[in-house]
């Protein structure tokens, strides 16, 4: 599983932020990657079944010290 998992993100990788060099759009490029990279990061992880904590109780920390 881990193997589809980056054989599909090699092929996401080269294809999808392509159009946006061509366009000379390199700020949005780097957005992409990145966003990209911590999406596969996460795919991977999980293929690979390991544990991931929630980010849950640290989004419930921040809202109950904004209000």
């Amino acid at each position: 599983m881990a193997v589809l998992v980056v054989i599909l993100y090699a092929f996401i990788a080269l294809l999808d932020p392509y159009g946006l060099l061509k366009q000379g759009m390199k700020r949005d490029f780097y957005v992409c990657s990145a966003l990209c990279l911590l999406s596969f990061v996460i795919a991977f992880s999980l293929a690979m079944k390991w544990n991931i904590p929630s980010p849950s109780p640290w989004i419930e920390n921040w809202v109950k010290q904004l209000y």
